[in-house]
């Protein structure tokens, strides 16, 4: 049975880097940058042409090339896909919706599963579904620290990750009690995204802002 990692993760470090397969120096720049910055967990987003057969390409090779680095499958939205995703090797899925089903397999399997809600009643079925942790997708689309605090109120013990925020969102998050980050290509706000350095350099910011420094 595999470990779960989000516990610890957010725990420790307050943040998930996500990125997609289809650009070998991307990844590359983004798995050695979470290493540096003491972030162990990186999601591959199933996004694109071909991301499938990318991300099942890149959980072979990064399960050589970086050992302790914790990879996960993103846009997760059925069970068949989650399936293939956990024998391919992943560590974790992300989904942007609930799907109990999807859950049932992360559960079988078990490891983490971050699912999407949009509203106090789907943050219910996510817990209900087995996710100890619940992604507010999409949080661009509205006042997401409001959200949060107004969520809270009555339900203290969710805890609701938004993800694709930017380094400037960080603060009013952690401030309305937002349990962790997703974070991505947003992040780098420019920064060079083949760049290991500058990446790294952006996720211990990332960290710091989350109350947990590097």
């Amino acid at each position: 049975m595999n470990a779960k990692v989000f516990g610890p993760l957010f725990s420790r470090v307050g943040i998930l880097p996500a990125v997609a397969a289809q650009d070998a120096a991307v990844l590359a720049a983004w798995a050695d940058a979470a290493l540096d910055a003491g972030v162990p967990a990186l999601e591959l987003f199933l996004r694109g042409e071909g991301a499938e057969a990318a991300v099942t390409a890149a959980i072979t090779s990064l399960r050589s090339s970086h050992p302790t680095l914790a990879i996960g499958a993103g846009s997760v939205y059925d069970a068949a896909t989650a399936k293939r995703m956990i024998d391919a090797g992943a560590r974790f899925l992300v989904s942007p919706i609930t799907d109990p089903a999807t859950g049932a397999a992360a559960t079988a399997a078990g490891i983490d599963w971050l699912p999407g809600a949009f509203t106090p009643t789907e943050i219910s079925l996510a817990e209900r579904s087995g996710a100890n942790y619940v992604k507010l997708f999409p949080a661009a689309a509205i006042n997401a620290p409001a959200f949060i605090r107004a969520t809270l109120a009555p339900s203290p013990t969710s805890k609701i990750v938004p993800t694709n925020v930017g380094l400037d969102e960080i603060a009013a998050l952690v401030a309305a009690g937002a349990a962790g980050f997703g974070v991505g290509p947003k992040l780098l706000d420019g920064a060079d995204p083949r760049s290991a350095a500058a990446i790294a350099a952006r996720l211990r910011a990332a960290r710091e802002a989350a109350g947990h420094p590097a």
